[in-house]
């Protein structure tokens, strides 16, 4: 009975992740509104603006300079029941002015998560193939970040030379090169509250690399409902490498660390 009600849980978990998906629809996204309806009468006054949200980027200790681009992640969870259960996470690192920074990217397009479904649906892994990587790069949109969906965004990039206790420590990230973790506190007007991605890296490329990933949730429905989804994971690179400049290779030999 107590495995029966953690794989419904663990299935209500994936479930609700895609409730919440529609937060990080992309910047453009069409507006549905009726033209008829689109301007608004002239006694009506101006929308107010969303606040801006803080998103903050951490960088600590040695991290390949050369992640700088954008990446699909590809999170393998294994459900109690045995079923693979893909959840895709898009994300960019870019230079920032005073070190690497991160984006979300928004959902993939249609025809990718209808294979991605199809996976889902039948219980298996899904691996994008190189034109689900082209299409995905091609319809690349950021993730809209605004008060109406989100509280805060909170980022880190850590070298395993500066992982805090918790990352030596815990299985995630014991004995990786180097972790990302997107923390995500939500405006509270969905049913999660806050997600944890945390990716412990264990080989890296400049076009692929992987290792070990957790997704920790919370949610409210009606109660404080916390749930871990735990995998491997890969993260693809979208578009071509970037060719690396001297400077780039020899700041390599004197990365330090960062912090916004």
């Amino acid at each position: 009975m107590q495995k029966t009600r953690l794989i419904c849980a663990t299935a209500g978990a994936i479930m609700i992740l895609g409730v919440v998906r529609p937060a990080c629809r992309a910047e453009t996204e069409p507006s549905t509104t009726p033209p008829e309806t689109a301007a608004s009468p002239a006694t009506t006054p101006p929308s107010t603006a969303p606040a801006e949200v803080p998103v903050t980027t951490d960088v600590q200790g040695k991290v390949p300079r050369d992640i700088v681009g954008r990446w699909l992640a590809v999170c393998q969870v294994r459900l109690q029941s045995g079923a693979a259960r893909p959840i895709t996470r898009l994300f960019e690192i870019r230079e920032g002015r005073e070190h690497l920074e991160l984006a979300l990217g928004g959902d993939v397009p249609t025809p990718v998560n209808q294979r991605l479904t199809a996976a889902i649906n039948a219980g298996q892994s899904w691996t994008p193939t190189p034109e689900d990587l082209r299409e995905v790069n091609e319809k690349w949109r950021p993730a809209r970040v605004d008060s109406r969906n989100y509280a805060k965004l909170e980022n880190r990039l850590l070298g395993s030379d500066a992982f805090p206790p918790e990352f030596t420590e815990d299985e995630t990230t014991k004995g990786s090169q180097f972790a990302i973790a997107i923390k995500e506190t939500f405006s509270g007007a969905q049913a999660v509250r806050t997600t944890y991605s945390v990716f412990g890296v264990r080989n890296y490329t400049p076009t692929v690399f992987g290792g070990t990933s957790i997704i920790a949730t919370l949610a409210v429905a009606p109660f404080p409902l916390p749930i871990t989804l735990k995998g491997d994971f890969q993260a693809y690179r979208l578009g071509e490498v970037a060719p690396r400049s001297v400077f780039q290779r020899l700041s390599d030999l004197f990365s330090g660390c960062g912090r916004r």
